[in-house]
């Protein structure tokens, strides 16, 4: 509803209580002027009051900025109470008036925050339809702004609730700008984009840092200009930091020189930035670059177990699982382990334990060789032979299993992609990556990991041996007794 309406209707209100009151009014010659003029004083004052309560009926946040007539923002159209037309003030009298959050004593304050910090844990514990609702209500209303810069963390956490909190950046203070910001970051909406391009050029260092990570989550060609033209052009190594980590964002082959440039730098913010943008980067060949880079720099290492881990594709698994096998290093072994465990990656594994490993078409050694892998390399095991193979390794003669395995290849000219290959599997040592959710019941336990190992199989892993098949329930006919001549041709050598 805009003023023309709002006049129109008082235009229409006035002169039809006065047309219903005309009658009642008698004309008098030499009238009293004062008496007149109060009853039409009075008139006006009730066509006040039903525009006033029609205009009770709107949602204020469908009123535009330009109607001239947001009763909350504009002073000329105070908001009326019931019964007068004059402005709703606070009362003189203090007895009447609460206290300001500042009046009170030291002991109400924390009572106070603490009891705003539990409604939003209490909200954002739901999660439900109506969370956003209620924290995004605490970030624009509640007078503590400690109170308000959680608030505003928690909708981060929660990634929705951009509307308030561009509200709050647009209205409220320091502290709570700021946290505005890191959780609009970490959403990463595209709705942000003006909010992220005004955050590049504030004094707040902090400020700027999340706006050039939240551009390259918009993934806008505005936003990687951006971040290209003035992120890495910036004076403080913690803004090119962050300006490259949101370049890794969009996934582009011209963008992995730029990181693989950083990378080399001196500046250790910058080379910590590269790093990140490769973990947001898709493309198969950033992989390459991180793992490099632990070879040519060890201190990056702890930052590229987590570059990697933000990777959820099975070449990031297989290269975590290698680093594993390798790294001496405890904490280190212990942050993989988690992270193999929340990305749920049990099952087995072969890492190669001579100098290479030939994966071949099919489970024999004459097979057709489809791919070499070198040593320390993993490879996902997705099935064994039931049938023992005998064959001819350093002059020798041994016995062992074929196990198929899942690995990846980069061939020059193509893509990374997954293969399928068996291997003899006296080259390879079998690791486990068993659920934690599962009880360790104790050796021979029927139960114990029965969907994925036998007894046998973690009898054999810890014996560093090549484990046993699952035996098959299914009924087979009887079989004469095997004989070297049935499986092993003098002429087969698994050497490589």
């Amino acid at each position: 509803m805009n003023l023309k309406s709002i006049i129109l209707i008082l235009s229409l209100s006035f002169f039809s209580i006065l047309a219903e009151e005309e009658k009642k009014i008698t004309p008098v010659v030499g009238a009293d002027l004062e008496q007149l003029s109060d009853t039409y004083e009075s008139l006006f004052a009730k066509s006040l009051e039903d525009v006033e309560s029609a205009e009770d009926d709107l949602d204020i946040d469908e009123i535009s900025a330009n109607s001239g007539i947001n009763t909350k923002n504009n002073p000329k159209f105070p908001r009326k109470t019931n019964g007068t037309y004059k402005p709703n003030t606070p009362a003189n009298n203090s007895q009447y008036a609460a206290p300001s959050y500042e009046d009170m004593d030291p002991e109400k304050q924390k009572a106070l925050t603490k009891e705003g910090l539990r409604s939003i844990e209490q909200s954002e514990a739901k999660n439900n339809k109506s969370t956003v609702k209620q924290i995004a209500r605490i970030l624009l209303t509640n007078p503590i702004p400690e109170v308000r810069s959680e608030a505003a963390r928690a909708l981060g956490r929660l990634g929705r609730g951009t509307k308030a909190l561009h509200r709050a950046i647009d209205t409220d203070g320091y502290e709570v700008r700021q946290h505005a910001y890191k959780a609009l970051e970490k959403i990463g909406s595209r709705t942000s984009l003006k909010y992220f391009t005004k955050g590049t050029k504030s004094s707040d260092v902090d400020i700027k840092i999340a706006s050039f990570k939240g551009l390259g989550k918009t993934k806008s060609s505005l936003g990687r200009d951006m971040i290209i033209r003035v992120g890495l052009n910036s004076k403080d190594p913690n803004v090119v930091a962050a300006a490259l980590d949101g370049l890794g964002n969009f996934s582009r082959k011209d963008d992995l020189e730029i990181l693989r440039k950083f990378l080399k730098s001196d500046v250790q913010e910058h080379q910590s930035g590269a790093v990140r943008g490769l973990g947001n980067s898709k493309i198969p060949e950033s992989l390459d670059i991180l793992n490099t880079a632990i070879s040519e720099n060890p201190g990056l290492e702890p930052e590229v177990i987590f570059a990697i881990s933000k990777k959820k594709t099975l070449n990031a698994t297989l290269l975590l699982m290698k680093m594993m096998q390798t790294n001496k290093n405890e904490n280190y072994q212990a942050i993989i382990q988690r992270e193999l465990n929340l990305r749920k990656a049990y099952g087995k594994y072969a890492v190669v334990k001579t100098n290479s490993a030939t994966i071949r078409k099919l489970p024999r050694a004459s097979s057709e060789k489809v791919l070499v892998l070198a040593n320390t390399d993993v490879a996902k095991i997705r099935k064994v032979t039931e049938k023992r193979f005998k064959v001819k390794m350093n002059n020798s003669i041994v016995e062992d299993r074929y196990y198929l395995l899942q690995a990846i290849t980069n061939k020059e000219g193509s893509k990374k992609s997954i293969v399928e290959g068996w291997v003899f599997g006296a080259k390879i040592n079998i690791v486990n990556i068993a659920n934690p959710a599962k009880k360790d019941k104790g050796i021979g336990s029927d139960d114990d990991y029965a969907d994925e190992d036998s007894e046998d199989e973690k009898d054999a892993v810890r014996e560093n041996v090549n484990p046993e098949p699952k035996k098959v329930t299914k009924p087979v006919p009887p079989k004469k007794e095997a004989k070297d001549s049935d499986y092993y041709e003098e002429d087969e050598d698994e050497d490589d």
